[in-house]
């Protein structure tokens, strides 16, 4: 076997967070374990998508047929994958006959799976409900009767609830959907007087809690005054429901990570050491009818966190209408790879299209801040490998397709930095080159050489932002047009033209922009005087700060203190 192994990672679009969760623990071990991963990464939910533009999308799977995959790590998800999808992956993982792990799923007949065991993770709200609340009446909404996890959640209720010496009979559950639509049901029946009013009811996950606290509150049933409610899984949303939800946030990332290792050791016979993942465990709300709530009760995942300075400074930003100004593909890309410093955490992107001959060509590349490179290098046909940079770090690579509909135009690869992976503004991103290949006519598709109009654009964008950057970060300095000129390296018709073709707005609009921004900050952030603001956003008058304040914001700045 290769120094280090390859392998390949089936995943599902990253709809749900417990699905980032587990794919960041698996990358945490793929790392530890020194692996090479090549992550195939539908960017849809087929179920929901045009069926041209899903069997598009499906095409990636094809890549599972690559002879350079050691082995396979399949996170499936019915929901979002769609039953074709799930038949072509497994139907070509079969035929691979390389070694498969799934993950969370009921025996395969032929693949290995690692199941998370919620049965003492479970019982721990039901224990919660009888040991310190009292409750003696608890029912149970559980999953679908088919699922290995509903089973075994259902399991740890009944264990407890005969531990404890209380009454139940079958009435007392009831499989659901793990969907709001068991919840709403549930709900009916309990507020019709179909099922006598319980003390308390364990729900199967959070989805179905949330549902059902929402549908019991309409019908005029407190909780947890009137019923208490538990989920399970602490999905993020579930402190945003009317009634802070008490639940178990399941640890989907060490799953992953517990997949991975099961896989390295059955392809190589060798150990590997666990990673460091965030912590799961109880969170108390006040469903359950407890009053005192601690405050951060789970650390965050600091690979799941975007700093809130970035999505500010990116909020709003599109790459569209700067892209419906490319001539020529050479400029296109390089257009389009320039927005992609806007990616938070993207270490490497690698757009590759298909020649007329149908050869796969690495044509544009961006890496670690550099400025966007354009390519014309072929690569070998059916290869994982060929995707990988050859660090001696391990690599792992998001790989997907690059199609409108049925109009097939290649794949992109993204790298991220340490575990994350790819979040909305990915699929932004990928969304608006796809269209803009789209509208691009074929006879403007050129053959792709490294121009040198393309490399000084791509010089020019990057000497714009630069200046941008330094404006939002210090709108207090006095930036006269010569200093703007000097800080840029470009004549002042030039700058001005350039500029505002690609922000939509002349510099010193912007500029007021950054320091009407920053006003706002100190309103809301510092008790700061009206004077001292001024000053420190670079104004020499108050009443001029105070009149441009109010025409961009419709408020006095007193105003907008007070409203904040």
């Amino acid at each position: 076997m290769k120094q280090k192994p390859l392998i390949g990672v089936i995943a599902p679009v990253l709809a749900r967070s417990f699905m980032q969760d587990m794919l960041r623990g698996a990358i945490a071990q793929l790392r530890l374990c020194g692996c090479n991963a090549v992550i195939l990464a539908p960017l849809i939910q087929f179920e929901s998508a045009m069926p041209t533009h899903a069997q598009a999308e499906r095409e990636i799977f094809r890549m599972i047929d690559a002879p350079d995959f050691d082995a396979f790590l399949y996170l499936k998800d019915e929901a979002t994958m769609g039953q074709k999808a799930i038949d072509e992956i497994e139907r070509r993982l079969l035929d691979s006959q390389k070694y498969v792990m799934t993950v969370d799923e009921t025996a395969h007949p032929v693949f290995d799976s690692t199941q998370y065991d919620d049965y003492d993770d479970f019982g721990k709200l039901t224990e919660h409900l009888i040991e310190v609340h009292g409750y003696k009446r608890i029912y149970c909404l559980t999953g679908p009767a088919e699922s290995y996890q509903a089973q075994t959640r259902l399991r740890a209720w009944k264990d407890r609830m005969t531990q404890h010496s209380l009454y139940f009979d079958e009435s007392y559950y009831e499989f659901g959907t793990f969907w709001y639509d068991s919840a709403i049901a549930y709900a009916k029946k309990v507020l019709a007087g179909l099922l006598p009013m319980p003390e308390a009811i364990v729900c199967g996950n959070d989805v179905m809690a949330v549902s059902l606290i929402k549908e019991l509150t309409a019908g005029g049933v407190r909780v947890p005054e009137d019923v208490a409610v538990t989920g399970y899984d602490g999905y993020p949303f579930s402190n945003h429901s009317e009634v802070t939800l008490t639940t178990y946030a399941r640890n989907h990332g060490q799953l992953g990570a517990d997949a991975v290792r099961r896989l390295y050791r059955n392809l190589t016979g060798l150990l590997c050491s666990k990673p460091q993942l965030r912590n799961s465990g109880f969170c108390v709300g006040h469903s359950c009818g407890c009053t005192n709530i601690p405050a951060n009760q789970l650390v965050p995942d600091p690979d799941a966190v975007v700093p809130r300075m970035w999505t500010d400074s990116t909020f709003g930003i599109s790459m569209m209408p700067d892209l419906a100004q490319a001539k020529a593909m050479p400029d296109l890309l390089s257009r389009a790879l320039y927005y992609s410093k806007m990616l938070y955490g993207a270490e490497r992107v690698r757009v590759c299209l298909r020649e007329p001959d149908g050869a796969l060509c690495l044509s544009a590349s961006y890496e670690n801040g550099a400025l966007p490179q354009i390519h014309s290098d072929r690569l070998q046909e059916n290869s994982a490998a060929a995707f990988l940079s050859g660090s001696t770090e391990p690599e792992i690579i998001f790989l997907s397709p690059l199609h409108i509909n049925d109009r097939k135009f290649g794949l992109i690869a993204l790298q991220c930095a340490g575990n994350r992976v790819y979040d909305e503004s990915w699929l932004h991103f990928v969304t608006e080159l796809e269209s803009a290949l789209d509208r691009m006519p074929e006879s403007d598709a050129e053959p792709l050489s490294a121009s040198k109009s393309v490399q000084n654009r791509s010089v020019m964008h990057e000497k714009l932002r630069q200046l941008r950057l330094k404006m939002r970060e210090s709108p207090a300095e006095n930036w006269t047009v010569e200093r703007l000129c000097a800080e840029s390296d470009l004549p002042k018709s030039t700058l001005q033209k350039h500029y505002k073709q690609q922000f939509g707005k002349s510099l010193f609009e912007d500029l007021i922009e950054f320091r009407i921004d920053a006003a706002k900050r100190m309103l809301t952030e510092t008790s700061l005087t009206l004077s001292e603001i001024s000053e420190a956003c670079g104004y020499s008058a108050e009443s001029y700060f105070m009149k441009q304040f109010k025409r961009i914001t419709g408020l006095t700045p007193t105003e907008y203190r007070k409203k904040a």
